[in-house]
């Protein structure tokens, strides 16, 4: 749910979220984009006019692609969640881990850049929700309740 948070925060915010996301990168971190360090985003704006739209509208399409993306790989974590908790199949506990694996990568992306702190913040919960639920879909006591489920009901 965490990674839809983000998603939704990003996709609501669009290219003012994308110019506030550059704005603060600028302003904070003028050296990381190649900047003289006295740099103000307010200076970059005036002296680039169009090029600062195309900057905001290019920038607003990377976060958007990355929720896309952790939307993407969220439901299928919670989509393989909702099977495995019938009978704790071996199948669907190896879909878990293998779209759990691919969830982190958009989270590690975004946790890895400049991103508004909000995205951040849910973006972090998300990363450490799906690593939890890898770990927990292979504990010993799953494996027994599996065992147990697959073995049928016991013989009175």
């Amino acid at each position: 749910m965490s990674a839809v948070i983000g998603a939704v925060l990003v996709f609501a915010g669009g290219n003012d979220l994308a110019d506030e996301n550059i704005r603060d990168v600028i302003d904070d971190h003028p050296d990381v984009v190649g900047l003289p360090s006295n740099t103000t985003a307010a200076d970059i704006k005036t002296l680039s006019g169009p090029i600062w739209d195309e900057l905001v509208s290019e920038r607003a399409g990377t976060l958007s692609a990355r929720a896309g993306f952790a939307i993407f790989t969220a439901v299928c974590v919670l989509i393989f969640t909702l099977c495995v908790r019938k009978n704790a199949a071996t199948w669907a506990r190896v879909l878990i881990t293998i779209s759990g694996v691919v969830a982190l990568f958009p989270h590690i992306l975004i946790l890895g850049d400049y991103e508004p702190e909000s995205v951040m913040a849910f973006s972090f919960v998300a990363l450490l929700a799906t690593l939890v639920a890898i770990v927990l879909c292979w504990l010993p006591p799953i494996n027994r309740y599996a065992r147990e489920r697959k073995a049928g009901p016991p013989v009175s």
